[in-house]
């Protein structure tokens, strides 16, 4: 009996062995895998977005072409009627309360769900991922998974990632203790076979609205060997320069220069801009949620820095900005 008991048990742990159980997917594997989600599935939904005292809400549809491109639109269901429509070359904003339509070329998309970066292992050199648990969302079981930075210059995040699509359901931003400094959720969510493309269409005709369109002449994004007076010194680690141009809104003005800086997950934007008075006073700092901005005078001229990024990291880099 104690030799079948021995002979048994040495059956089990061989097959064991030699056919070991799948292993539970990793936080870089659930990441990865929400990277593309998020830009290979149809859906359409609705999401609250939280921050301080403040709560809207948003319809979002978005389609995949048959060419692996994308379309979404964006509608707000709160507050002022706006529509976003974005496809991979244009971005149109239609702003029902100014009545004013503005076009872009395609930036990465905002506000949900989150563009997360495809290059998961670049980022763990200043953040670490880990897989928190289990949690659901508008119904739906989903995984957590939260990004802590590693330094005190970024944000870290918990995101929920749907367990069969693998699309975020939700995405809190969270300060250096943890806690939760805003909030998109999803509140409903389904994933039709196709979209039809009235669903594409907006609502809000811009007709009679005034038009504006970014100027086409734009020096190429991420060089800063151009004729700019301008340098940033100082940026926290990680942070590369991914886009530089000029904003002008006439032929007569000066305009702004924009410098945008990117770990990979969070940005940061610059912006350098001529005073008009003489001895103007233009400095310090303030924050709406996540959002921290600060200013500073050099040399005659406004140095603005905004980004979702901690107070300490635009307060660095704006009092870095030195003419060359």
């Amino acid at each position: 009996m104690k030799r079948a008991f021995v002979a048994i048990l040495s059956i089990a742990l061989l097959t064991a062995v030699q056919s070991p159980a799948r292993a539970e997917p990793g936080a870089r594997e659930w990441l990865e895998r929400m990277s593309m989600a998020s830009r290979s599935l149809n859906y359409t939904g609705t999401f609250v977005y939280q921050r301080q005292n403040s709560l809207e809400a948003m319809r979002i549809v978005h389609a995949m072409d048959d060419d692996g491109g994308e379309r979404e639109r964006l509608m707000s269901l709160t507050g002022p009627k706006r529509e976003v429509l974005r496809d991979n070359q244009i971005v149109t904003c239609i702003l029902g309360d100014s009545q004013s339509v503005v076009v872009n070329k395609s930036q990465p998309r905002v506000p949900f769900p989150t563009s997360f970066p495809e290059g998961v292992m670049e980022l763990e050199k200043h953040y670490r991922f880990k897989v928190l648990g289990q949690d659901r969302v508008a119904g739906l079981d989903c995984r957590v998974v939260a990004v802590e930075p590693r330094d005190q210059y970024r944000y870290g995040r918990r995101l929920c990632v749907h367990d069969d699509s693998h699309l975020l359901l939700r995405s809190e931003l969270t300060g250096v203790d943890g806690r939760a400094i805003e909030q998109v959720m999803f509140t409903s969510l389904e994933f039709p076979q196709a979209i039809a493309a009235e669903d594409l269409l907006p609502n809000l005709d811009g007709a009679n609205f005034t038009w504006k369109h970014e100027p086409e002449q734009q020096p190429e994004p991420g060089d800063d060997s151009t004729d700019s007076r301008w340098k940033v010194m100082q940026v926290p680690d990680g942070f590369i320069l991914t886009d530089h141009r000029w904003h002008k809104l006439s032929a007569y003005e000066p305009g702004v220069e924009h410098w945008v800086y990117s770990d990979g997950l969070a940005s940061v934007s610059v912006y350098i801009e001529k005073s008009q008075k003489e001895n103007d006073i233009y400095k310090g700092v303030s924050h709406r949620g996540a959002l921290n901005a600060y200013g500073t005078m050099a040399a005659g001229y406004y140095v603005t820095v905004v980004g979702e990024v901690p107070r300490q990291t635009v307060e660095m880099i704006g009092n870095s900005v030195r003419i060359r």
